[in-house]
C-alpha cells in the first residue's frame, strides 16, 4: 500500500530525495506483488535492497531504491525470516 501523505512528502527516515523515496515505494510493494518478501542488508557500504524496510534502518547499507545495478545484477540480501 502507498500511503498518500508518504507519497506527498516522502519519509523522514528514507536517507535521499523525494523522487527516489518514491522509486523505492513503488518497486518494494511491486516486488511483493510479485512474491518476494522482506531482505536485510548484504553488507556494509553495499547498497540496501529494494526489498529491504530502508525507514526501519540501513544496518550499514547505502540508501537505495533499484532492485538491479546498471548491468543488471539483483541488489539483493538475506532474507528477513
Amino acid at each position: 500500500m502507498v500511503n498518500l501523505k508518504r507519497w506527498q512528502r516522502g519519509s523522514p527516515r528514507f536517507d535521499g530525495p523525494l523522487g527516489e523515496y518514491r522509486a523505492l515505494v513503488v518497486n518494494h510493494e511491486v516486488g511483493h506483488w510479485l512474491g518476494r518478501g522482506h531482505e536485510t542488508c548484504p553488507g556494509p557500504g553495499r547498497p540496501a535492497p529494494a526489498m529491504m524496510q530502508q525507514i526501519k534502518g540501513l544496518k550499514g547499507c547505502l540508501p537505495n531504491a533499484w532492485p538491479y545495478d546498471g548491468t543488471g545484477r539483483y541488489l539483493g540480501g538475506p532474507a528477513v525470516p
